[in-house]
């Protein structure tokens, strides 16, 4: 049996099917993403001002103007008979292509179906009926791929080419490698030209990726953001703190260390047990306990990358900043360090300074704190007064840098 295209031609009581019905003039393209439908309106500018009025959608309105066309983009929670088409399609062995088309209060349908075609595609609300259906070539198939795709936001000439140069120039990288002066100087352009056409660039890339973004918020699983936080917490006496863990799901999201028992913590999770064994014995392995801290990018891969330090052993900020090919961004990494959001599981614990001691740390109990994390992890000069420096992997010249140089010594007074 050969693959085919069919098209159907619906009409549903509510949805987009209603939307297109109420905006004649507009022509609108859909894609279902999970939970949410992304809607993209083009059309009269006079007609797409009215949608903002007319639904539960305009707060993730986004704008696109076009001159004398305006275009529109919005998501949606699709009605229960949008939901029950899928269901329909599903049902007969198809795969909705998208996008959809509503128009006049039309919705416009193809799905991949495969054998003989379906002798109707039951609408229990509406109408449908089959409008084409061809065979699907090896051509015709990457076409309907190359329709799939949502495709770039639409930027001019320029503001693409000064997108790209920001982003080949490192521009959003964390620290910046580039500013808008050097971006404007590589294309010859002048700094407050540069400026305007790298915000507008900007403001459509975000706008168009809203509705990607509200699809992760979307239908998530119990184990997911939208799942409830729970709290569990014990005392650690190794520490002579509290250990307090915020779980949504399995997913650790945070862990603080207190010294006061927080109110209405539960005292019971295998994760909590498992840190608790960890701060008793320094052996136990916590590398495989889901964690998602609330950070950016930059500090992601930091904080990824201390969580594959072993018990035991320690780091300098120099050597993360090199093992993560940043290594101008020393400073950053202590910054991203010292807001780790879920210390002890993420081990900034073990990464010290290139000089000598043990430095800093965030959490209750400060330095004394890290000291006890790492003697009971066996690491190297904990001997109570602080951590001795470790043998550094950089050359002797960077090594020599790092030490401290003496000050000189004072003259004495006649």
């Amino acid at each position: 049996m050969e693959p085919a295209v069919e098209e159907w031609e619906l009409r549903l009581p509510r949805g987009l099917s209603a939307f297109s019905r109420q905006h004649p003039d507009l022509i609108c393209d859909v894609r279902p993403l999970g939970f949410r439908w992304s809607v993209f309106c083009s059309g009269p500018a006079a007609s797409v001002s009215r949608v903002a009025r007319s639904g539960p959608w305009d707060p993730s309105m986004v704008w696109l103007d076009r001159g004398s066309e305006t275009c529109a983009r919005f998501s949606y929670s699709p009605h229960p008979a949008e939901i029950g088409l899928l269901r329909r399609v599903a049902a007969l062995g198809g795969f909705i292509l998208p996008p959809l088309t509503g128009r006049a209060g039309l919705l416009r349908v193809r799905f991949l179906s495969v054998g003989k075609p379906a002798a109707k595609l039951a609408a229990r609300d509406g109408e449908a009926r089959l409008v084409a259906r061809r065979r699907l070539t090896p051509t015709g198939l990457k076409r309907e791929l190359d329709r799939i795709a949502t495709g770039p936001p639409r930027l001019t000439p320029r503001q693409t080419e000064v997108l790209l140069a920001a982003v080949r120039g490192g521009y959003y990288e964390v620290p910046r490698r580039s500013t808008v002066e050097d971006i404007a100087r590589s294309l010859h352009l002048g700094r407050s030209t540069a400026e305007e056409h790298l915000r507008s660039a900007e403001s459509h890339v975000v706008r168009s990726a809203a509705t990607l973004i509200e699809r992760s918020r979307a239908g998530v699983s119990p184990t997911g953001e939208d799942a409830p936080a729970v709290h569990v917490a014990r005392y650690s006496s190794e520490l002579e703190l509290y250990v307090d863990l915020v779980l949504r799901g399995e997913t650790v999201t945070s862990l603080r260390l207190l010294r006061r028992a927080p109110p209405g913590a539960r005292r019971d999770h295998p994760h909590l047990a498992r840190i608790l064994a960890h701060l008793r014995s320094g052996r136990e392995d916590l590398l495989d306990i889901p964690v998602d801290p609330a950070v950016g990018p930059f500090e992601r891969e930091v904080l990824e990358e201390l969580r594959h330090i072993p018990p035991g052993e320690t780091r300098t900020y120099a050597e993360i900043a090199r093992r993560i090919g940043r290594p101008g961004a020393v400073r950053a990494v202590g910054n991203a360090c010292a807001h780790n959001p879920i210390p002890v599981l993420i081990p900034c614990h073990r990464v010290v300074p290139a000089h000598g001691g043990i430095g800093n740390y965030s959490a209750a109990g400060g330095p004394e704190t890290k000291q006890r994390l790492l003697r009971r992890e066996g690491a190297r000069g904990t001997d109570g007064t602080g951590l001795r420096e470790a043998p550094q992997s950089g050359p002797a010249s960077e090594r020599q840098r790092a030490r401290p140089r003496p000050r000189p010594a004072a003259k004495e007074r006649p």
